[in-house]
């Protein structure tokens, strides 16, 4: 990637250019839509990232809150690279429409699978440690599933821990999230999104195109790094 070879400055300066050169390409080709709909990505890329960090200060994260800033910081993104790739090469609205239901779901169920990797992935797999969720203060599903349904008084332990400058925090955190069903809700909704994503394509004829997208779901929802 540029980012392994050049670092991230150099990545983030690169990604910027191809953004603008994808811009103007839109409005010297009278492609109004592509540029719409790039731009409605951007837009909510940058509002979900900012409601995370807002969250993160505030330690109130909820569920809605979560969903809210998968599906603007990460869902946005895939939902519009499928619906510009459908509105390249068909005028047909349903498809395109179905295209872009696919990334959104695709989109959420990956970050549901990511932030559940980053409780119980491994390091050697992942190629980076586990816990940076909870060393940046974000609040993601399976700690904001288990914090609302434990005992308060659990609750309320894990909370002061998590606001704590401990460095053993991720341990005791993770064994919260365990027993207190955190970790397999988020897979049950993982699941859940993987099967809307897969059933978005139902309206496209079987191909080898579509083989791949519904392998790439699979490969999403159960995906080890």
């Amino acid at each position: 990637s540029i980012n392994a070879v050049w670092k991230n400055k150099a990545a983030v300066l690169i990604g910027d250019y191809l953004l603008s050169k994808g811009l103007l390409t839109s409005l010297n080709n009278n492609e109004y839509e592509f540029l719409q709909t790039t731009s409605e990505a951007v837009r909510r890329m940058s509002e979900g990232e900012l409601l995370q960090i807002q969250k993160a200060r505030n330690f109130d994260a909820t569920e809605e809150t979560y969903f809210s800033v998968i599906s603007d910081k990460t869902a946005s993104l895939i939902k519009t690279c499928c619906k510009l790739g459908a509105l390249s090469s068909t005028d047909d609205r349903n498809k395109i429409n179905a295209a872009a239901d696919f990334g959104e779901n695709l989109g959420i169920a990956f970050q549901l699978r990511d932030d559940l990797l980053d409780y119980t992935g491994r390091k050697s797999i992942l190629g980076k440690s586990t816990g940076n969720d909870l060393k940046e203060k974000k609040f993601t599903l399976p700690l904001i599933f288990s914090l609302k349904n434990a005992p308060r008084k659990r609750s309320s332990e894990i909370m002061k821990l998590i606001k704590s400058d401990s460095v053993k925090k991720f341990e005791s955190v993770y064994h919260f999230v365990n027993e207190s069903g955190g970790i397999e809700y988020s897979i049950k909704k993982c699941e859940s999104f993987s099967e809307k994503a897969a059933k978005s394509l139902d309206i496209f004829e079987d191909s080898e195109a579509k083989k791949s997208l519904l392998d790439l779901v699979s490969f999403v929802s159960k995906r080890e790094y």
